[in-house]
């Protein structure tokens, strides 16, 4: 996984982003907190601050309050309080009614100073006032009563008449009590209005107005904090679903990737386990060794069957497990009908019978064959191994680890098949060489020595005949020389077949139709014999029977074979019967040939069989039963059909007779067309390519063939 790096670096980068955002948003909220905490004790101070001096205000207008400290903390109070929520606001709509807010409370104090001069005159006048309004009202001057009115009222009205009454009264004697009073009366006059203007000045500064104006911007400098605040928390929270998401993945990666590391250990044991015993393994042991790489297949896989199939390797073809009544060709079947519907995709087909409706051929194989889940593999190199499983389920074969491993482990028994077709087919060629040996020894043999045999047989044979015309019939004489001149017929025979034995495989093969050469062989024989009726030739049906070898030599087989059957009748009918057989892997291997078509002629007597003392030397050259026979022509006859890629079976019939069958490759007269395969296309199907493949020599256990 390229991007698993990319990954675990984005994981943590957006650990580190989260944890630095969530510090951030901390900070932030704790910020937060503090400056509400800190403005709202302002702002309440600055409230309490603004109406206590209202109050104090009045308190001092009235007399009631004779201490100015109480007005004079109230401003500082006021002011202290401004300050700290100027520090704190941060829009620049706050901090303007902030300065707004410094700047009329810069005027409040002006006004409140002033306000404390007037209202220090008005309090010692009144006080003054007070006491000589008394005398002059003993003297009975109602100017008191208008002064006391205009404490009360300081409309205009009032202060007119107050006024008037002061032009009223008479001029006083300094120093006099009514001189006192009219000095104060007219201070008071004065002052007065003054402070209630000053009083009302005050109020028009709206004192109510700006605490809800600073209220407000308390709540929008906090509502904007809380929005940062909000900005933040939903963008952590964005980062941490992020990072969530991305550990998941990460771990789901990890989790995934330690899956596959199992499933790919185990797949390296299985295939150590199968690749370990195949190595250097007998030929002997081969096939029980396969057979156990298959048992561990089927094991490994959870498959309820399995079975694997080496094209190759005849004798050995097929391995199922576990080992039950099952049709052995039933995956051949199922390669041949996926071969059909072109369902392989590259070297696999995984199909299951309720959906592979696209596939209608492997539908119904798979239905006939009783299969609901499949799993076909095939590798081509370095040697053709197939197979197929019915699994479980089609989740364990559909990962492509599993799959791969797998592959990996069909590879290990082709690689051990491989080899043990290379050392088979060296043991091949060696005895194949050895054959040719002796074949060009006893060539060699019989031409140095045939000339001087011939001469000398020819010398016997025509002396034999002298004598035969000098001596009477009947006579002893006459009874010496014939067996002296059958002798040298014996002989001359014996010749030509060291000759003929010695000779075998140099004829030039081409394709030919078996049942003519034995329609001229029978003609033959019938008139060697003087018989029609002694041998009888039946056919399978008027179709030809092509094979690939020499007329001649095929010939000299089929006459070996049939004198024989001849003589073991003793005069009765020799029945030669041709057929076509297909041979599959069971019956194939049985009688060591490859799967595939052949032409088989059977030669029945009715003789008394064969013996089981000679049926193991039946075969082997000089070896014979009959006094005046030379031991070479069924050896003739085994070495002829064996170099044409057959062989031949002997079996004694129930109820007498022998039968001998000559099995022959059926040549394909169809132009072969080259094996290539293009990208998306279906491999030909393996039984046409079985067909097309040589056969197995008789009595080899396991032998490689190449392809015509």
């Amino acid at each position: 996984m390229k991007w698993l790096p990319c990954l675990r670096i984005g994981t943590i980068f957006l650990f580190l982003l989260s944890t630095a955002l969530a510090s951030l948003t901390i900070r932030a909220m704790n910020e937060s907190r503090r400056w509400m905490t800190k403005s709202s004790s302002a702002m309440i101070g600055y409230a309490l601050a603004e109406r206590a001096l209202q109050v104090d205000l009045l308190s001092l207008r009235a007399g009631i309050l004779r201490n100015y400290d109480p007005v004079n903390r109230d401003l500082v109070s006021a002011r202290k309080n401004l300050v700290a929520l100027a520090d704190g606001f941060e829009t620049g709509s706050s901090r303007r009614l902030v300065t707004t807010l410094m700047r009329i409370g810069d005027r409040q104090e002006l006004l409140v100073e002033e306000f404390k001069s007037s209202n220090a005159l008005l309090q010692n006048s009144l006080t003054r006032f007070a006491v000589a309004g008394t005398a002059a009202e003993m003297a009975g001057d109602p100017l008191s009563a208008r002064v006391l009115k205009l404490t009360l009222d300081t409309s205009p009205q009032t202060v007119r008449e107050a006024e008037r009454a002061l032009r009223s009264m008479r001029p006083a004697q300094e120093g006099t009590p009514a001189s006192q009073l009219l000095s104060h009366a007219r201070l008071l006059v004065s002052v007065l209005p003054r402070i209630d203007g000053l009083l009302q000045a005050l109020r028009n500064l709206r004192t109510e107005s700006r605490i809800i104006a600073l209220q407000r911007a308390v709540q929008t400098e906090a509502e904007e904090r809380m929005a940062r605040v909000r900005t933040l928390q939903l963008a952590l929270a964005i980062l941490l679903v992020m990072f969530v998401v991305s550990v998941s993945s990460l771990l789901m990666v990890q989790h995934v990737t330690g899956r596959d590391l199992r499933a790919q250990a185990a797949n390296e044991r299985l295939s150590a386990a199968i690749a370990t015993p195949l190595i250097d393994t007998e030929p002997a042991n081969f096939a029980a060794r396969v057979q156990d790489a298959t048992d561990r297949l089927a094991l490994h896989v959870d498959a309820r069957r399995l079975q694997l199939i080496i094209p190759e390797a005849p004798d050995s073809f097929h391995f199922s497990s576990p080992e039950a009544n099952h049709d052995p060709d039933w995956l051949l079947k199922l390669v041949r009908a996926a071969d059909i519907d072109s369902a392989w995709f590259k070297n696999h087909v995984i199909a299951s019978r309720a959906e592979s409706s696209r596939h209608p051929q492997l539908r119904q194989a798979m239905r006939a064959a009783g299969v609901d889940n499949l799993a076909l593999l095939r590798v081509s190199e370095p040697c053709e191994v197939v197979i197929g499983f019915e699994p479980k389920s089609l989740g364990f074969v559909e990962r492509r680890d599993n799959l791969a491993g797998i592959t990996s482990a069909i590879i290990a028994i082709a690689h051990g098949a491989r080899r043990e077709l290379m050392q088979l087919e060296r043991e091949r060629l060696e005895k194949s060489l050895a054959r040719v040996g002796r074949m060009e020894a006893i060539g060699t043999m019989a031409s140095g020595v045939a000339h001087n045999f011939n001469n000398i047989i020819g010398a016997i044979r025509g002396f034999a005949e002298l004598g035969q015309a000098r001596t009477r019939s009947g006579s002893p004489a006459r009874a010496c020389f014939n067996e002296i001149f059958a002798a040298a017929g014996r002989a001359s025979d014996l010749v030509d077949d060291i000759l003929n034995f010695g000779k075998q495989g140099r004829a030039a093969k081409q394709p030919m139709d078996v049942l003519d050469v034995l329609k001229e062989t029978v003609r033959l024989l019938s008139g060697a014999t003087r018989s029609e009726g002694s041998f009888e030739l039946k056919q399978s049906g008027p179709h030809p029977y092509p094979v690939l070898g020499a007329s001649s030599e095929l010939q000299q087989v089929f006459l070996n074979i049939c004198n024989n059957a001849r003589e073991a009748s003793c005069g009765r009918t020799v029945t030669i019967a041709i057929d076509v057989a297909a041979l599959g892997q069971g019956s194939s291997a049985s009688i060591g040939l490859a799967a595939g078509r052949y032409v088989v002629v059977r030669v029945r007597d009715t003789g008394p069989g064969i013996p089981d003392s000679v049926r193991d030397r039946l075969f082997e050259p000089f070896f014979t039963t009959k006094a005046a026979g030379t031991g070479l022509g069924l050896s003739t006859a085994s070495e002829i059909v064996q170099d044409h890629g057959g062989c031949i079976e002997a079996e004694t019939l129930v109820g007498g007779g022998a039968c001998f069958s000559i099995w022959l490759p059926e040549h394909d007269t169809r132009p072969e067309a080259p094996l290539l395969v293009e990208d998306g296309e279906s491999p030909p199907s393996m039984l046409d390519r079985k067909r097309r493949r040589g056969p197995c020599w008789l009595r080899s256990p396991f032998k490689r063939v190449e392809p015509r």
